[in-house]
């Protein structure tokens, strides 16, 4: 069968070869920049032809670079994946994940791949003893934290079977950066920062995760790599240029890989790298406010919670008695703060009892995006106080039972009406904090998205069921929403975010903010946001959000603790006068088009 290509705009080959040699000049000079430096703020521009919001500037621009050397909105979602692992290896890249949601407008379809970590093959539910007290549990840091990385795996089935142009030149831009070194910016300091007075506080960790330490801490001194890091993946990825998934699944790199996890007791294999794939799945779709909505379906609970979400605030506005429409409310006002937070809280909950790995487990996917299960819900939402927690969800009884760092999300659009929505992830900040030395992959610790002991918060604080339990070669469950939104047959808006279960929040809020009250992607993105995962009974809110909106939740039940930054959120959008894209500056992100 021939691979399903998604067209982009015609330019000649001579033309195409013109810009190709340009831009690899012009790309060299800015990977020098800073990203304080890369571009005009991206919230000024209007893009014609296409545009990437990433959350570096340098990962917009790789995408960019791709689509004027001809390139399709996949193939610039795949050069823009690989550029992140260079640029942000604690956030993701080439030992972790994710999930890709591509709309073709040409064919009126839409796509939706997982390429999740699966657990390796010789996984058992019962691997996760809990730890000593003040000891990091096994399923956070260490071999038994990796799973299979699928994130290789992933962008290479996509830009094979979706993308125009050769892998090997997909992968330019990221094997420039990693080879000429880029500029550490503020985001990227302060997470190695972080992990430096982890390991200063505790000097046995420097030895245990030594790779870690000598390839991405500096060994302690972070000048050492000023005034530009050099990536040391980069015989990694020219592995992977050369010889496909296959550079890195199998030879040299697959075997050092399985070596550097089981030293530290990990249970990693050769045999699972080699039967690492990709599952294309059946989308998720809604309504909402005249477009149609796209976005992924279980091991993700981001596209059921947006939908249930969105849902019973559909079925709220409908109600003939309600006492406050979502129509009638201001933008983060306490009303609708109070019937949003109500209305998440739902999904969360239905989150930690029904959700899983839909090829382990039967999730009821269509009766929790149901029309009638989320009039049931609606009814049980009060607008002058909050309920108990195990009044929320479906049926609470069966249920037993943190900031932006290792995951991002980068959204594609061009003037054709063809998107991806893409987010990738090694968990948390540098993941298990395995690195492998000789090619410097930061392996994932997605072990910890299981319930690895069921009724125990993870590091993220969720509580999780059963039907989330580790068993060999599961995917565990994942809070990413990558979401295109459809209108005339084609995408108007593709968003996504990262932040553990705040990308839900997120994502759900960002997309009201474009669609219900109608703001621009700047407006959108950076508006002050909240959220709430049910448990625990907690309402997060950010910095900025107005204190006299503060008095009245705490009146109706709510607990507030105020956090700095909930998640980061890139989108691009379809206007009237053209494309539109937004990074959120919460990571320093700037988007890039042309």
């Amino acid at each position: 069968m021939e691979p399903r290509k998604i067209e982009s705009l015609p330019i000649s080959p001579p033309l195409q070869q013109l810009l190709w040699r340009g831009l690899m000049v012009f790309c060299c000079s800015i990977a020098l920049l800073s990203s304080a430096h890369a571009a005009e703020p991206d919230a000024a521009t209007i893009y014609s032809h296409a545009a990437v919001a990433a959350d570096h500037p340098l990962a917009s621009q790789a995408g960019v670079e791709v689509l004027r050397a001809g390139g399709n909105v996949v193939d610039a979602a795949v050069a823009t994946g690989f550029a992140l692992s260079v640029l942000r290896p604690a956030s993701s890249g080439i030992g972790g994940g994710g999930f890709m949601v591509i709309w073709n407008a040409e064919q009126q379809r839409a796509v939706t791949l997982d390429y999740r970590e699966r657990a390796p093959q010789s996984a058992t539910k019962d691997m996760y003893a809990a730890p000593p007290k003040g000891v990091a549990p096994l399923s956070e840091k260490g071999g038994l934290a990796v799973a299979v990385p699928g994130h290789v795996a992933g962008l290479c089935f996509a830009q094979q079977e979706y993308g125009k142009l050769k892998l090997k030149d997909v992968l330019q831009p990221a094997m420039r950066l990693a080879r000429e070194g880029v500029e550490l910016d503020t985001h990227e300091l302060n997470v190695r920062r972080s992990a430096l007075r982890t390991f200063k506080a505790k000097p046995e960790l420097k030895t245990k995760y030594a790779a870690l330490w000598e390839h991405y801490l500096s060994s302690g001194d972070l000048e050492k790599i000023a005034p530009k890091f050099r990536s040391p993946q980069l015989k990694a990825l020219e592995q992977i240029a050369e010889q496909g998934r296959d550079g890195f699944y199998r030879g040299p790199v697959a075997a050092a890989m399985v070596d550097a996890v089981r030293k530290v007791g990990g249970k990693l294999s050769l045999d699972d790298l080699a039967a690492m794939d990709v599952v294309e799945r059946e989308p998720l779709t809604t309504q909402f406010r005249g477009l149609k909505l796209v976005t992924m379906p279980p091991p993700s609970s981001g596209g059921i919670a947006l939908i249930e979400t969105l849902q019973v605030l559909k079925q709220l506005e409908q109600r003939a008695q309600a006492p406050q429409r979502l129509a009638d409310v201001k933008h983060n006002s306490p009303p609708y703060l109070h019937l949003l937070t109500e209305t998440m809280k739902h999904a969360f909950a239905d989150r930690a009892t029904f959700l899983g790995d839909a090829d382990f487990v039967d999730v009821p996917i269509k009766k929790l995006t149901s029309d009638e299960y989320a009039l049931q819900l609606a009814n049980r939402v009060q607008v002058d106080r909050t309920l108990k927690l195990e009044e929320y969800g479906s049926d609470p009884k069966e249920v037993v039972g943190k900031d932006d760092r290792g995951t991002t999300h980068f959204s594609v659009m061009d003037a054709a009406g063809n998107a991806v929505a893409c987010t990738e992830t090694v968990n948390t900040s540098f993941g298990s904090w395995v690195v492998e030395p000789q090619f410097g992959i930061v392996l994932n610790n997605e072990m910890d998205d299981f319930a690895a002991r069921p009724g125990e918060p993870n590091a993220f604080g969720l509580i999780q069921g059963e039907a989330n339990a580790v068993a060999p070669r599961k995917k565990p469950l994942s809070s990413m929403t990558p979401t295109i939104a459809i209108q005339d047959g084609r995408a108007v808006q593709a968003l996504g975010a990262s932040g553990g279960p705040r990308i839900i929040s997120t994502t759900i809020q960002v997309l009201l903010n474009l669609t219900q009250f109608d703001m621009e992607p700047e407006q959108a993105v950076t508006a002050p946001r909240i959220h709430h995962q049910w448990r625990p009974n907690q309402l997060l809110i950010e910095g900025d959000l107005p204190k006299d909106a503060r008095q009245p939740l705490t009146k109706l039940g709510h607990d507030l603790k105020v956090e700095n930054a909930l998640a980061i959120c890139q989108v691009v959008s379809r206007t009237p006068q053209g494309l539109k894209a937004k990074s959120d500056p919460r990571k320093h992100g700037q988007a890039a088009g042309y």
